[in-house]
């Protein structure tokens, strides 16, 4: 084995393949490999390779530097730098187990530290020839030859860092300190610090090396501080009385003048001093406080920190290429004994081992950045086969990066560095690819992704060498960049390790979740998308809670956001292929028209719930990769996938809604939910209904904006249908509860009638508010901006007009519904109006029937309608109530009733009207009610009274003639306290009766009604020939009592008539009339007052007298005007 060089020894256990479960295989076979053959085999092989490299050459070189590297005492002359170089590198080289053993064992038997006693040695040996491996026979011939050798150069290396609360030895209250330090054998060779002007805590982190040149352990360093006086004048002391602090201070001021003035002596003054035993330091050095002393005096003079390390002369290149080794062998040992699984070994060896690391270093003179660098090739080395902990990389790192930083690419230690770094990077993306395999809630696996970034994050901060390759192929082959031209760099290797990691685990689940692929059914593959997304997201959710602020923290990336875009064009390609193909599966369901007529039976449809479960669980994802990722995403146009799903969504729902609003409907009592509502539970199930579709609708939030609104405008018509059925089932419902019995028997109107009116009432009102919280005016306005305003609006308007006629037909079936109630009512309204008109007698109780019958109904409705349904129904019952009232009347005509029947009928109008009166409550009909009140009135008047009526409305008539051709006739009146004094003054442009176009006219006055004036002649003028504007002017004073002044309706006629030549008789010209009303209000002014004839029109009053056909007086006064009128 001898024969090998130590570093391809430790090469060959590097380079075995890493199982757990050959580790201890491996040690063995190493073991073996070192101890097969014996100690005389070993010392013949070195001797052997020795002897075979002898030459001249060697041999001189040889007497000139000794085997580690330094140069030979016994050589006085200096050594070139080649020679030296070349020398390292031959000794580094050929440098085997039993040569680095033969050191070690020199450096334990030379120890330099405190550690140095037997017992001590004794421990460290069988320690390292366990460690090394090495039989007896052969430790003692090597044992003897380590204690042959000469001892080690020692050095003794001091840094005075700083001094605290130093005493004050100056005038000014300060000193001005400095520090002496020397050997205690060899006082007169002293090291000396700068001077720290004026302050009691100087700093000066200055460093010194010191020979040892006699037994180290019985050497002592002594420590001096002084005070630092400048040659100064008599005046230059005396212009210091102004820094002066205190009494004291000027004590020391006054003497330092006297004796300056004196001698001209400035001597420095000893603040305190400190010994320190060299055997009491450790090998690995110290830092520490000592206090500062003089005399046998106890008062403090202040404290010192001073760092202290013990090193021996070696060769740099030679001492690292041993402290790299020795480093291996430990750790080889330590694993092996320990058996310390993977990555659980953080760098802390066994007291021994590390006594023995810590001595070859301070004997090698290795500076804190050799030795590091020395663990990071051995421990990057031995992590190959057996994974150490990060946080041992890490913290060499902190060491050894900012050295490198500043070295040359070309430098031996630039490359040791680099080729740790290529075996330290595959198992750090390895975490990264591998964090799924630990449970979240092991903080190792948060522990170690810790170091890993922090790692790389130091790493990638160093300028690659161009001769480095960090990432082969044959080790990365899942970087995509070795496939590409592309450079890959740190950054990319771990986006490239996050992405293989997770593409390896997206596979692994891909394949679990999906058991067969043969016979799915669409609902299995449905719920297969669910699982891979729940698994993702789960995965996502993981990353976001436990490793984003560790990348972003670490190497600012956004790891979430790495994984959403890998998984997004992943989970796109499963997903639609599987979602297009159900969509296209699904079969169209047969919709209700608008007749109703039948609801088809949804048993065996396939109801897409898990369908709609997809949709929702994709766009929350979407949602989620919006918040994390700002680049567009392939997911997030998922939706046009699902269009004809939603389509089948909404057919269900419509189908569903109507069944579910005929079952409420069945169910319902037809009772108020409460006391402070007027409608029942079927009104409030609806509303549910509606709500659940506008839940859908809003968990829908389709995106697209033409979708959008071509989806909420089916979502409008539905919803306006699902009214529509409500109202014609409620209809239907309520219509089945009562039914008229006999003719017998009344019709009672029970709450149930009310109920259903205000449940139909209360779905139309809250349809409009309900539609608006759709969102349909925001779709709207979408729609304007991506296609044009006047598309938006007619748009708009379609949808306006759905509801419109929803809102009308519903409307109408309100009314319907009222009309039915008020058809119900009107048989025994009509009864009881009859018989109270017929029966005048006082023990007849047909109007107490009838008000009570009102009066019961009206409260009902009044208690349980609300205001708007209530004004509705009277209006409904008024207006059958009239159609009953016009029917009585005519078939009461038929039958030739006596006026006191219409009288009685018009009593018991009045007094239903009253009736009517409720509150604030009254019945808009009033158009109606006037002409149904008028026409009973002229039906209850006497024959005279009618005929007066008629020539009443002679008179209205008249005056709103604005001309006439019959002419004008102009008279003045004036009602006195006897009677009446009348003028007939003329006429104008009389109508010519004669063949030579004039007339021979003549006035006759009368009054009416005649029965009123029976005691009256009737006046009249002369007769005024051949002329059409005749002047009268003829006077009459006519008698009248007080109360024939006192009506005021009475009426004078004015007849004006043409004499015939042979006075036979007289022709009738046209006639004008004047109330006694009106001749109050002018009182003797001129009246002027059109002629006309008077008409056989459809007037009421000359259709009642028509009725009275057995009256004398109707018949002669209908005979007479028709000849009038056609004279």
């Amino acid at each position: 084995m001898s024969y090998l060089s130590l570093p391809r020894v430790l090469s060959k256990f590097g380079s075995q393949n890493h199982n757990p479960s050959n580790q201890n295989s491996k040690t063995n076979s190493l073991t073996r490999s070192r101890t097969r053959t014996g100690c005389d085999d070993i010392r013949l092989s070195r001797k052997a390779s020795s002897t075979q490299s002898l030459n001249r050459p060697f041999e001189r070189r040889m007497s000139i530097l000794n085997r580690n590297g330094s140069i030979s005492s016994r050589h006085f002359r200096g050594v070139h730098k080649h020679l030296l170089d070349s020398h390292a590198k031959a000794v580094c080289h050929s440098m085997t187990v039993t040569d680095l053993y033969e050191e070690i064992l020199f450096e334990i038997f030379n120890n330099i530290g405190c550690e140095n006693n037997d017992e001590c040695t004794n421990s460290l040996v069988e320690f390292v020839q366990d460690a090394f491996k090495i039989p007896n026979a052969t430790h003692l011939e090597i044992c003897e030859a380590a204690r042959l050798k000469e001892p080690p150069n020692v050095r003794l290396n001091v840094e005075i860092i700083k001094a605290e609360n130093l005493m004050s030895k100056d005038s000014n209250g300060l000193s001005d300190p400095f520090v002496t330090l020397y050997l205690e054998s060899n006082s007169s060779h002293r090291y000396n610090s700068s001077v720290k002007p004026a302050t009691l805590n100087p700093i000066w982190e200055e460093h010194f090396s010191l020979p040892i040149t006699e037994n180290a352990r019985d050497e002592v360093l002594i420590v001096e501080v002084w005070d630092f006086d400048a040659a100064e004048t008599v005046k230059e002391k005396v212009n210091k009385i102004l820094d002066v602090k205190g009494v004291k201070g000027l004590s020391k001021l006054m003497k330092e003048i006297a004796v300056t003035a004196s001698s001209g002596k400035h001597d420095n003054e000893l603040i305190g001093r400190a010994a320190i035993t060299l055997k009491s330091i450790p090998v690995s050095g110290l830092t520490v406080w000592y206090n500062l002393e003089k005399g046998s005096k106890g008062r403090s003079r202040g404290s010192l920190l001073v760092n202290l390390a013990l090193s021996a002369e070696k060769n740099k290149s030679v001492a690292v290429q041993e402290h790299k080794n020795l480093l291996k062998l430990l750790l080889m040992h330590e694993l092996e004994t320990s058996q310390v699984a993977n990555y659980w070994w953080s760098g802390k060896f066994s007291p021994n081992a590390e006594l023995i690391r810590s001595q070859h270093a301070a004997q090698s003179g290795l500076t804190p950045f050799d030795c590091a660098l020395s663990q990071w090739h051995a421990y990057s080395t031995i992590h190959e086969t057996h994974k150490l902990n990060f946080t041992l990389f890490n913290s060499i790192l902190d060491v050894v990066v900012p050295v490198i930083t500043y070295m040359q690419n070309d430098s031996e230690d630039v490359k040791t560095f680099w080729d740790g770094v290529r075996r330290l990077l595959p198992s750090c993306f390895v975490v990264l690819r591998k964090l799924r395999s630990k449970n979240t809630s092991d903080k190792n696996i948060i522990k170690a992704l810790n170091e890993v970034l922090d790692i790389l994050k130091k790493i990638k901060e160093l300028e690659v060498p161009e001769s480095v390759d960090l990432f082969p192929k044959s080790v990365y082959g899942w970087i995509h960049t070795n496939d590409t031209d592309e450079t890959c760099n740190i950054d990319t290797a771990i986006e490239d390790a996050i992405k293989t990691g997770t593409k390896e685990w997206l596979e692994h689940i891909v394949e679990g979740s999906r058991q067969s692929k043969n016979n799915e059914t669409d609902d299995e593959k449905l719920q297969y998308i669910i699982k891979l997304i729940q698994m993702v997201r789960s995965d996502l959710q993981r990353a976001m809670e436990y490793f984003d602020k560790i990348f972003y923290h670490k190497i600012q990336l956004n790891y979430s956001a790495i994984l959403y875009l890998f998984y997004d064009s992943k989970l796109a390609e499963i997903c639609k292929s599987i979602i297009v193909e159900v969509c296209n599966n699904i079969k169209r369901l047969d919709v209700p028209d608008d007749q109703f007529a039948y609801l088809p039976n949804l048993e065996n449809v396939n109801m897409g719930t898990t369908l709609f479960e997809v949709y929702l669980i994709l766009k929350r994802y979407v949602t989620l990769g919006e918040s994390l990722c700002s680049e567009s995403l392939e997911l997030a146009n998922f939706y046009p996938w699902f269009e004809r799903g939603v389509t089948h969504w909404l057919d269900i729902s419509i189908i569903k809604a109507l069944g579910r609003i005929q079952k409420a409907i069945d169910l319902d009592q037809l009772k108020a939910v409460d006391e402070t509502v007027k409608y029942s539970s079927s009104a409030v199930d609806t509303l549910s209904i509606f709500y659940q579709i506008k839940i859908f609708w809003q968990q829908l939030d389709w995106p697209e904006v033409e979708g959008s609104y071509i989806f909420v405008a089916k979502i409008v018509n539905d919803l306006c249908r699902c009214c529509i059925f409500y109202a014609q089932q409620m209809s239907r419902r309520v219509e089945n509860i009562t039914l008229l019995g006999d003719n017998n028997k009344n019709f009672t109107l029970s709450e149930e009638w009310c109920i259903a009116i205000n449940n139909m009432d209360y779905i139309r009102q809250t349809l409009p508010s309900f539609i608006k919280e759709l969102s349909i005016d925001d779709i709207i306005k979408r729609l304007g901006e991506y296609r044009s305003n006047l598309e938006a609006e007619r748009c708009a308007s379609t949808i306006k007009t759905v509801i419109e006629n929803a809102l009308d037909t519903e409307r109408n079936q309100i009314v319907e519904l009222i009309e039915i109630v008020a058809r119900k009512m009107a048989p025994p309204i009509k009864r009881y109006l009859a018989e109270g008109a017929e029966v005048l007698a006082k023990d007849s109780n047909s109007m107490d029937q009838l008000m009570m019958y009102l009066e019961a109904s009206l409260t009902t409705l009044y208690d349980t309608l609300n205001e708007i349904n209530f004004q509705r129904i009277l209006d409904g019952i008024w207006s059958e109530l009239s159609i009953i009232m016009y029917d009585l009347i005519q078939s009461n005509l038929d039958k030739r009733r006596p006026p006191a029947f219409f009288q009685n009928l018009n009593n018991t109008l009045q007094t239903m009207m009253d009736c009517f009166k409720m509150g604030n409550i009254e019945t808009s009909d009033v158009k109606i009610l006037s002409t149904i009140q008028s026409r009973l009135r002229l039906y209850s008047l006497e024959t005279a009274d009618l005929i007066h009526q008629y020539y009443l409305e002679r008179l209205e008539t008249q005056k709103s003639q604005e001309s006439s051709p019959y002419g004008q006739l102009t008279v003045t009146a004036q009602l006195t306290d006897s009677g009446l004094l009348l003028t007939i003054l003329n006429a104008r442009n009389l109508l010519p009766m004669d063949s030579n176009g004039s007339v021979d006219s003549f006035v006759k006055a009368s009054f009416m009604p005649t029965s009123r004036f029976n005691d009256l002649i009737t006046v009249k003028t002369n007769v005024h020939n051949k002329s059409c504007f005749p002047l009268y002017d003829q006077e009459f004073r006519i008698n009248l009592t007080e109360q024939q002044r006192n009506e005021k309706n009475s009426l004078i006629l004015f007849s004006v008539k043409d004499k015939d030549l042979f006075g036979m008789s007289s022709q009738y010209i046209a006639e004008s009339y004047i109330s006694f009303e009106d001749l109050e209000a002018t009182q003797g002014e001129q009246i002027m007052m059109n002629l006309s004839r008077p008409e056989y029109t459809d007037s009421d009053s000359l259709r009642a007298l028509e009725y009275r056909l057995g009256d004398k007086q109707a018949k002669d006064f209908l005979k007479k005007l028709k000849n009038r009128s056609f004279s």
